[in-house]
């Protein structure tokens, strides 16, 4: 198992139901405190939307409802590039095909550039337009050369499919995401489905309103107007790769062009990718009166969006990213600022508190822990021979894997027994339960070298997973991490 694996089962399994009163207060402290008027967040845990939270007034000073629609700003780019890459997995559009046998925009059309086109470009920003036209289209590189962020790119990906396809690109969206998945609240125009009463409309640093601006004509790269749960609902199949091919997801996550801060663009979304290996791809959104920040990760299937309705938004993005993201949240904004920070502590001792769902499993692993490293520090094969499925499964992110119970003693042998003295730490130990089968068991612990006692000796991640036949614990696999 990765070390990625386990982070993310430590970090998420802090998230707390944001319906308590306690947290309810935090968060509404943070909105007042910047002006925003309207928070909505979700939270995704294995490819399931698990938390949905509002919070805040709406223009007519009613509470914000769970199914508040925002105006995204440029989180509508995702949407365009699945759009897109569903026709690609489906064999009715081309990756590379030039665009100009669809589309030519008057401004470039005795241009050269024009024909280098392609929809990889577009979707990792790689067309050289600006990103938007200040009178005229122009390129400012060649297309494929280097990476600059367009919306203009988009747009014109958007008037190609339209010309082909002799559809509106929410038309094909309503046929390609909106319909299947069920997205009510999701349009890229303003139009008969829009709920008026339900829209978050924008307010800018000192709570002015903007002017309301309803578009009647979609737009590639922005002004989607959706909710939490129709964006989550999205996010979720792109999670399973709903309707793409092996050939397009690859692509998809790939390293499509280096972007900024070390960063790189795939198809539709930037990668972040973190120190122990994982990644997730985003998706931030940034108009007048509207912030948004996506998160999805891919190899562990969870996920973190939230949206607002105020130019101040992002203000409150680093706390939100430390609360539900832990040191990947942490990782993230040092990205983008380049600057490192501490985890308040509020943030680490919630990440470090014991996990008890049933304490009297807790108490009973404890007892078998300390019963079999009891045993381990004293060299009692015997013992541990006992405790030991006879199947069992260890892996050791250095020496590698065991699945041998004689391999494992006979090595404990060799290279532990009078060497090495095991110590647990107590205060950041979960016990989890296995319905029908036993209980997996989540901590830190120290090694001490009993030959050098002088060497540095530092916490170390370690899972376990007990199961229970015949009314006897035995540990059926071990994840060590060095």
């Amino acid at each position: 198992m990765k070390l990625y694996l386990l982070r993310s089962l430590f970090f998420f399994y802090t998230l707390t139901l944001m319906s308590q009163s306690s947290e309810h207060k935090k968060m509404t402290q943070w909105l007042k405190e910047n002006n925003i008027p309207v928070l909505a967040l979700g939270i995704i845990e294995n490819a399931e939307l698990k938390t949905i939270e509002v919070l805040g007034n709406l223009s007519n000073n009613k509470k914000a409802p769970y199914n508040t629609i925002f105006n995204v700003a440029s989180i509508t780019k995702p949407i365009t590039a699945i759009v897109t890459l569903k026709l690609v997995s489906q064999g009715k559009w081309a990756l590379d095909e030039p665009l100009y046998n669809y589309w030519i925009d008057p401004d470039i059309k005795n241009n050269s550039n024009t024909k280098l086109l392609t929809t990889r470009y577009v979707l990792s920003h790689q067309t050289g337009f600006p990103n938007w036209r200040d009178g005229k289209l122009n390129f400012q590189f060649t297309p494929g050369t280097k990476y600059q962020y367009s919306g203009e790119g988009f747009e014109y990906l958007r008037k190609s499919l339209e010309s082909k396809f002799k559809k509106s690109l929410n038309e094909l969206a309503t046929e390609l995401i909106f319909d299947p998945l069920e997205m009510t609240d999701t349009q890229y125009i303003w139009n008969e489905k829009i709920d008026t009463l339900r829209v978050a409309l924008g307010y800018d640093t000192e709570g002015k309103q903007y002017p309301t601006y309803e578009r009647k004509t979609p737009n590639g790269a922005d002004d989607l107007l959706t909710t939490i749960k129709d964006y989550a609902t999205f996010l979720i199949s792109v999670i399973n790769n709903d309707g793409l091919s092996d050939t397009i997801v690859k692509e998809m996550h790939s390293n499509q062009v280096a972007s900024t801060n070390g960063k790189h663009f795939g198809l539709g979304f930037e990668k972040y990718r973190f120190k122990d290996g994982n990644y997730c791809l985003s998706h931030g959104g940034s108009d007048n009166g509207a912030k948004a920040l996506t998160f999805i990760f891919p190899k562990t299937k969870q996920g973190l969006l939230f949206f607002t309705n105020g130019d101040n938004g992002f203000k409150i993005a680093k706390k939100i990213l430390l609360k539900y993201l832990g040191i990947y949240g942490k990782e993230i904004f040092e990205t983008e600022t380049g600057k490192s920070i501490e985890l308040d502590k509020d943030i680490l001792d919630e990440m470090i508190k014991p996990k008890i769902k049933d304490k009297d499993l807790y108490n009973e692993i404890l007892k078998m822990d300390k019963e079999f490293f009891d045993a381990y520090n004293n060299c009692d094969l015997k013992k541990q021979n006992e405790i030991y499925a006879d199947d069992i499964e260890f892996f050791h992110d250095k020496s590698g894997f065991m699945n041998s119970k004689k391999e494992v003693i006979e090595s404990t042998k060799k290279y532990i027994c009078g060497k090495v003295t095991r110590t647990l730490s107590m205060k950041n130990l979960e016990v989890h339960p296995i319905n029908n089968y036993g209980a997996i068991q989540i901590g830190y612990h120290k090694f001490h070298n009993n030959q050098e006692p002088n060497t540095k000796t530092t916490l170390v991640k370690f899972m376990m997973i007990w199961k229970k036949q015949d009314g006897k614990w035995k540990i059926k696999k071990v994840v060590s991490l060095h």
